[in-house]
């Protein structure tokens, strides 16, 4: 997730009437899966988004309305209007929705209501690895027709849809502190790491918005190999009425994983069931915390009742979700590929996927996210970076006002050089394109990372490919 403002998340109050809402940032992660899900239901959805792309027209052809720029003129009368945490109180639309005394609600808000609606519901939690969760957990469950929304489409697909069954599976933002207001029946917690600080002190803030969103759940299942879900779990596991259940290769877990061994692009899994049974499955997509993912999908499934095999059967047709080390294309010899690491644990885990990948040079293309993030992590997103062969540097991608003003991506580049990396700054997207596509030689692989415009930068550079050497400019 993005850096977001600091903000306070007004408590829940009544159900809205969701028949005609009006959601404004329409294009976000968050809000393109409520339209969808609230397009699926039959209700008639506006929106706006600051400016057209790939999502907007995804939402568009779901029959959602889609007004390009932000706008009084654009409520048509709806019978909510729905923000997110990265709007502004200055908008215009929600200055003319209060006026109007239309009722304005937070997304939270929203999915929390459609979360209560369901007969039986899931939120999938945790600083890494949700997106990629949820949609695993969607498509193992596919048979029992859930309605689901993620943060993330499925690759040649959605982030959301609207099922016909009784279960409802989503991803719970953190970033914002809204987790805390979801009560599903089944809570996962993948993993608490020292992320957001522009919402969070420290981990011991961020563990206890998790254990509150926990502590009102039936079920907890929680990773039994990450210190901070580790501890989230010791402080809640007393508590009445809350069965926990732990996934992992650590010892005592109860889903517990004996072997992750590389398949092809992927790895094969082999775990111990609930009741010891030895259970094996393939999952397609690389990255060894991928294949983790993958055992808590499996893990929660098996929380909802649903048979060891139907779950396999579902984790191994699994395709990826956009983004997540998924392939651009390849010229010349050069393979692209797409990733939403920005945070450092995140940044390792998917360059010591790519190590696995090629026999050829790692070449990677990094954008940071957040002025307050790049000032406390920059250091560290540096040293992950170092693992890469070269390192091309975009400016901070920086979308939220920060208390610490303007922040470079100076200590990033300062850090991976000082851990061996060769770093090349790029003040645009096209200088970085034509960087990456003059380093690249046939076999190497180019990693396009992080958030901001870098996430569009795959074709340019495919475009641009070629086998020339360039020269090292920092």
């Amino acid at each position: 997730m993005c850096e977001t403002r600091n903000l306070t998340i007004p408590p829940l109050g009544g159900p809205s009437d969701l028949s005609r809402p009006h959601l404004i940032a329409i294009g976000g992660a968050g809000m393109s899966a409520l339209a969808l899900l609230l397009a699926g239901r039959g209700s008639h959805v506006t929106g706006s988004d600051l400016s057209a792309s790939t999502v907007t027209a995804r939402v568009q052809a779901a029959g959602c309305r889609v007004h390009i720029g932000h706008d009084a003129a654009h409520l048509d009368n709806p019978s909510v209007v729905v923000w997110s945490s990265g709007i502004e109180e200055s908008n215009p639309e929600m200055i003319a929705a209060r006026a109007a005394g239309t009722p304005v609600v937070h997304r939270s808000h929203v999915l929390a209501q459609l979360l209560g609606d369901a007969e039986e519901s899931v939120i999938v939690g945790g600083t890494h690895g949700k997106s990629t969760t949820t949609a695993m957990l969607a498509t193992a469950l596919d048979a029992l027709a859930p309605s689901w929304a993620g943060g993330a489409a499925l690759v040649g697909g959605l982030n959301a849809q609207q099922g016909a069954g009784s279960l409802f599976v989503a991803e719970g933002d953190e970033s914002d502190r809204s987790i805390s207001l979801y009560r599903p029946d089944v809570a996962v917690v993948l993993n608490v790491d020292d992320d957001h600080p522009e919402t969070f002190a420290d981990r011991a803030d961020a563990i206890d918005v998790f254990a509150e969103f926990a502590g009102q759940a039936r079920t907890l299942v929680v990773s039994a190999d990450d210190p901070g879900a580790r501890e989230l779990a010791g402080r809640v596991r007393d508590r009445d009425g809350l069965r926990v259940v732990t996934f992992g290769e650590s010892g005592g877990a109860d889903i517990r994983v004996t072997a992750i061994e590389p398949t092809g692009t992927g790895h094969t899994v082999t775990l111990a069931d609930l009741d010891g049974t030895a259970v094996t499955f393939t999952v397609q997509v690389p990255g060894r915390h991928t294949a983790m993912n993958a055992v808590a999908a499996f893990a929660t499934g098996r929380v909802l009742g649903v048979p060891a095999a139907d779950l396999t059967g579902g984790l191994g047709r699994f395709s990826g979700i956009e983004r997540r080390m998924t392939v651009s294309g390849i010229a010349d010899g050069v393979t692209v590929r797409e990733s939403f690491a920005h945070h450092p644990t995140a940044i390792a885990a998917d360059l010591g996927t790519a190590k696995a990948l090629t026999e050829g040079r790692i070449i990677t293309v990094f954008q940071s996210t957040g002025t307050t993030r790049t000032a406390l992590l920059g250091e560290a997103m540096g040293r992950a970076l170092a693992a890469a062969d070269e390192v091309i540097i975009l400016p901070v991608h920086a979308t939220m006002p920060s208390p610490v003003g303007a922040v470079t991506a100076k200590s990033i580049g300062r850090a991976a050089v000082a851990n061996g990396a060769r770093v090349y700054p790029a003040a645009t997207l096209e200088q970085a394109a034509s960087l990456a596509a003059t380093l690249a030689r046939p076999g190497d692989l180019v990693i396009t990372m992080g958030t901001g415009g870098v996430a569009g930068l795959g074709a340019q550079i495919l475009a641009r490919v070629d086998t020339a050497t360039a020269t090292v400019v920092a």
